[in-house]
């Protein structure tokens, strides 16, 4: 079987680490970075109207602060949310320079729990680290959380791609990574299409390699109404984000991809 879960990192406007912050911030070209939620509550809007004329069961990564702070869970009713940190942070400190201890962790995890728990009224069974930086204490106890997936990893594009098993229990579902025609590299996040610097074409021919398993396809709930090179998109380019979204799931599934959830492709394919 091939399963193709069509996957939407719910998060903050134009994310961007901040340099001795553990909180992220939104990119502005005035050098703000305090967070944003426009973008993201018009992009999940706009990608459920899609997925519901689809009909097409899909996974909202929701970073937890996003979630709640825009109202965007009014629009997921029906939709499986998974946890996708608390403020974006960047669990491993590459990035801002902070470190976060054992204790902070866990605080992370159960504030990003309990506030996706009381807007969607469902506690999350999977996770994917912001910025796909993943910590591995973290990662080990999570499963002491109810947590039972994780999506934190790229591994590279074989004709069989199935998930797989970290130490501490969790089942790794990962993103898809490989070389494209001309040898560079390409993974299944749909930023480098929303940017203009790939054809959607290229998606297609990265998932036509898998003749088995999980093809995790990744998109950002802001990128499809706002890009870090462009800034706001026009209407017009918004809804050719949109088609371009839409044009790869009706091909994919035309070629006997089936949609799931990552939920039931833990079910289905582990």
């Amino acid at each position: 079987m091939k399963a193709l879960c069509f996957t939407v990192d719910l998060d903050r406007d134009v994310n961007i680490p901040v340099k001795g912050r553990r909180e992220a911030g939104s990119f502005d070209r005035g050098n703000g970075t305090q967070p944003r939620f426009e973008s993201t509550v018009r992009g999940t809007e706009l990608l459920v109207e899609m997925l519901d004329s689809l009909h097409i069961d899909s996974t909202f990564f929701a970073e937890a602060r996003a979630l709640h702070s825009s109202g965007a869970y009014q629009y997921l009713d029906g939709y499986e949310v998974a946890m996708h940190g608390l403020d974006h942070e960047d669990l491993t400190g590459l990035k801002t320079g902070i470190s976060l201890d054992y204790g902070e962790l866990r605080e992370i995890v159960e504030r990003s729990i309990s506030m996706i728990r009381d807007c969607t009224g469902m506690s999350p069974k999977g996770f994917r680290s912001p910025y796909m930086l993943a910590n591995e204490d973290l990662l080990s106890f999570l499963p002491e959380y109810g947590i039972t997936y994780d999506s934190s990893y790229y591994v590279y594009a074989d004709s069989v791609v199935r998930p797989y098993r970290l130490d501490g229990g969790l089942l790794e579902i990962p993103v898809v990574k490989a070389n494209d025609a001309l040898g560079n590299p390409i993974t299944s996040y749909l930023w480098p299409v929303h940017e203009g610097k790939r054809p959607k074409e290229d998606i297609v021919s990265m998932a036509r390699g898998l003749d088995d398993g999980v093809f995790v396809l990744v998109t950002h709930s802001w990128h499809v109404c706002e890009t870090q090179g462009s800034g706001k998109l026009d209407d017009d380019k918004v809804k050719e984000n949109i088609s371009s979204i839409r044009w790869i799931l009706e091909t994919l599934i035309d070629e006997g991809f089936r949609p799931m959830s990552m939920a039931e492709a833990t079910r289905t394919m582990s």
